[in-house]
């Protein structure tokens, strides 16, 4: 059995995106040959929504040191905007800012070193053959090749996000020597969008470092047992035929650089055509430019609706009792992977996804045949799939029961086995010491 060493700014237990990734994959390691250890801050300290998941305790080693602005500002986020708490907190936060700042403390640099010295502790006591780290943060990159330096094991780059400016079509890395240097001394490299892998060679930031594209993935079990549908075919699924009610699920956080403004004119076109009942759930934060069209529009307020973030759990039941599941990659983000696709690709529920031409979701989407590709910048583009998805939603459906196989590839177990036979590779490549 192998063990990896990886660091981490999201551990798993976190709840964030990145967190769910590595926490999907943990269990299934080993069966492969592999342990991965993650060293990371304590969720309890560091998420909003921090979700302990079993079994996963001795694979996740936490860090508690995060400072006190950062820990009050997570404790005001956990309750509700406006309440005394929230405003206690934030108080708090703003204070302990302002202390930071005089004595010239960096709390970044302050959780780095928590990474730094919770991995070397950690490898104290259990043997480790290789260390990797997971970008973002970019410099969790450099303290990882330092320890592997000091254990004098390989070193791993795993860049779940580039690290530098997208734009449409383009990429502009960020301190690119920095970044020539890490990948020049890693034994190899994992990247989570095969476009951004093919940025890096094209821009020569990778050199001669071997690399590999890993998707992300889905945990294998039972679907939850789907909500009361308003109409429902012989099977449960949602009648979808012309002007039948259509329900749609967003799932995550939504920040102004995943634009809904053409969704919402999308919308207005919808209820002026008189397509029938149309419902956009929104689950998570939403920016404020969006929320406030959306109140001040009676039109928008009756079919878009924002609600608080849920656990993994519950959402996999609101994915469930959906006519599809909402994706949104922003303009820029040409080379973005989103995990809330492979994370519910276990059920029927199609997907609608709205991102930019080129972003290689849309090649997975049509090889599985799961559901529909469309402009995010384009309201008739989004229009257009809105009438196809209550003509074709059954259809969909209906190809997934019958090729429940085709979304194998993307089962945790499987990818778990891909990441062990990259890591292999990386191992049997490097000098015997």
């Amino acid at each position: 059995m192998h063990r990896a060493l990886i660091l981490s700014l999201q551990p798993p237990g976190g709840g964030g995106v990145q967190a769910r990734r590595y926490a999907k994959l943990l269990p299934h390691l080993p069966a492969a040959g592999w342990e991965f250890h993650v060293v990371g801050p304590d969720p309890r300290l560091d998420a909003v929504t921090p979700e302990p998941i079993d079994g996963l305790q001795p694979f996740c080693h936490y860090s508690r040191q995060v400072s006190r602005s950062h820990r009050c500002a997570i404790r005001k986020n956990r309750r509700r905007a406006g309440t005394p708490l929230h405003l206690w907190f934030g108080l708090r936060q703003l204070i302990h800012q302002r202390l930071e700042r005089l004595g010239g403390h960096d709390p970044q640099a302050h959780a780095l070193e928590g990474l730094r010295a919770t991995a070397l502790e950690t490898a104290a006591r259990l043997p480790f053959d290789v260390v990797a780290g997971i970008c973002p943060d970019f410099r969790v990159l450099e303290v990882a090749r330092e320890v592997s330096g000091l254990l004098g094991k390989p070193f791993i780059a795993i860049y779940d996000d580039p690290f530098g400016h997208r734009e449409k079509g383009r990429f502009h890395p960020a301190h690119p020597e920095r970044q020539r240097a890490v990948l020049a001394a890693a034994a190899g490299a994992v990247f989570a969008s095969p476009l951004t892998l093919e940025r890096y060679r094209e821009q020569g930031l990778l050199g001669s470092t071997p690399a590999s594209f890993l998707p992300d993935c889905f945990e294998v079990g039972e679907s939850p047992p789907p909500a009361a549908r308003s109409a429902t075919g012989s099977h449960g699924e949602p009648i979808t035929t012309a002007g039948a009610p259509l329900t749609l699920f967003h799932p995550g956080n939504l920040g102004s650089w995943r634009p809904i403004e053409p969704l919402l004119e999308a919308v207005r076109r919808w209820q002026r055509e008189g397509h029938g009942e149309l419902r956009i759930l929104l689950y998570g934060y939403l920016y404020a430019a969006a929320k406030t069209a959306i109140r001040s529009d009676p039109t928008l307020r009756d079919s878009v609706r924002v609600h608080a973030a849920v656990s993994n759990e519950r959402s996999h039941q609101l994915a469930e009792a959906a006519d599809a599941v909402l994706v949104l990659i922003g303009p820029r983000h040409t080379d973005n992977l989103p995990s809330k696709f492979f994370e519910y690709l276990p059920h029927t529920t199609p997907a609608l996804v709205a991102g930019p031409a080129g972003n290689p979701l849309e090649a997975i989407l049509d090889d599985l045949n799961k559901g529909l590709y469309c402009d995010i910048e384009s309201s008739a583009g989004i229009f257009d799939a809105l009438v196809a998805l209550q003509r074709q939603g059954r259809a969909f459906r209906d190809h997934q029961r019958r090729h429940p196989d085709a979304i194998g590839a993307y089962a945790a177990p499987r990818v778990a086995r891909a990441w062990a036979a990259a890591f292999d590779g990386v191992l049997a490549a490097c000098p015997k010491t």
